[in-house]
């Protein structure tokens, strides 16, 4: 792990020595609804581990988001239940081999572990990642989900008023339904709010060829995933004056670099969930500009403690655009310390993720002790 680790202490004392899991649904204030997905709440998997100093650290991962990550809250917690018996000495080396099968529990224990060791530390965890300030707070967008032209306008207006300077359409259905939608947005939004709009591969490529003139019309700052496949996405930026993104389509630095040397994209939005671990993460955004991709990074929705990952790894990475909305949709949270505030979230300077999580010891499924399934 780059950068301190605190005064006087050894690698030794960063082994973890208790781990337990607990999954928890979070119900949403709107439905969560695209072309790929149509739920009212977020299976949640937490992560609590504690380093041989005693320090505690957290993570949370998204369970029922398997149509992005193709990995489900059964296997993940099937992941997490087959590590190996206390304690991980090297937890990174761990999270390295998770990642090969199950990124988003990859994404559990190396998150977790990097919280804790930053607060044993003293320091935010965008501070293992770099020596360069973070700006004050990340700018995000919001969502404008699937949906009548009316909703479309009320959660404009909702958006334009809490401040968020971009906003993310989701289309990939009726395209004539989705071009009114977008016009509502814009019509709402006006020209000083940016409007990006994402399928989730939801069209094939007639559709979304047929569908760039109106978006371009309409002052569209990037087309994301408009098909699935690359092939498709480059027969799409051939004739695309819009910048094409992928998501979908990639998931670490390999995938990035074959759509790139294709032709296909000009950005790419990264998710942790799917690089499983924040040096893979760091890889993939070296591939991207590498190829001179703009880039954004992303998540599952998720609450508090997922998007506290999220802002950390931004800062800490240098990535201007981030995807940070989702934790302000969630009702019944397990986690506070960070807010939504004028389309932005503060990067946190307490140590660690910067967040507070209101699980106990007591609530999770013990791990690495030889199949017990008993509290700690």
């Amino acid at each position: 792990m780059p950068h301190s680790h605190g005064q006087g202490a050894s690698i030794a004392d960063y082994s973890i020595i208790e781990a337990g899991f607990v999954t928890v649904d979070l119900n949403l204030r709107r439905r969560l609804l695209h072309s790929a997905v149509d739920t009212a709440v977020l299976t949640e998997v937490f992560l609590r581990v504690r380093l041989a100093d005693g320090t505690v650290g957290w993570a949370e991962t998204r369970g029922n988001g398997a149509y992005a990550t193709k990995h489900d809250t059964t296997d993940i917690v099937a992941a997490l239940m087959a590590i190996p018996d206390l304690p991980w000495s090297n937890p990174g080396e761990l999270a390295d081999r998770l990642a090969g099968s199950c990124p988003p529990a990859a994404m559990l224990v190396d998150v977790a572990w990097r919280d804790a060791v930053a607060r044993s530390s003293g320091v935010p965890l965008w501070s293992t990642l770099t020596s360069t300030p973070p700006p004050v707070a990340i700018p995000t967008h919001t969502m404008i989900v699937f949906g009548t032209v009316a909703e479309a306008e009320e959660h404009t207006s909702a958006a334009v008023a809490a401040g968020y300077p971009r906003l993310k359409i989701r289309i990939g259905g009726d395209p004539g339904l989705d071009r009114r939608r977008v016009e509502a947005a814009r019509n709402v939004a006006g020209d000083n709010v940016t409007l990006v709009v994402d399928a989730n591969g939801g069209w094939d490529v007639p559709t979304a060829i047929g569908s760039l003139r109106w978006l371009t019309d309409l002052g569209v700052a990037w087309f994301e995933q408009p098909v699935a496949g690359l092939d498709g996405l480059a027969a799409v930026r051939s004739a695309s004056p819009i910048p094409v993104w992928a998501d979908e389509s990639v998931r670490d630095a390999a995938s990035v670099r074959a759509a790139a040397t294709l032709g296909a994209i000009d950005g790419v939005h990264l998710k942790l969930e799917k690089t499983g671990t924040v040096a893979a993460l760091t890889e993939a955004v070296d591939t991207a500009r590498r190829h001179e991709l703009e880039i954004g990074l992303g998540q599952m929705d998720c609450g508090r403690l997922g998007c506290a990952t999220t802002v950390q790894l931004a800062a800490g990475l240098g990535i201007g655009i981030a995807e940070l909305w989702g934790c302000a949709n969630v009702t019944d949270d397990r986690a506070s310390g960070i807010e939504l505030a004028d389309g932005a979230i503060p990067v946190p300077i307490a140590p660690g993720l910067g967040v507070d999580v209101e699980l106990s010891a007591a609530d999770l499924n013990a791990l690495g002790r030889s199949g017990d399934t008993s509290t700690i």
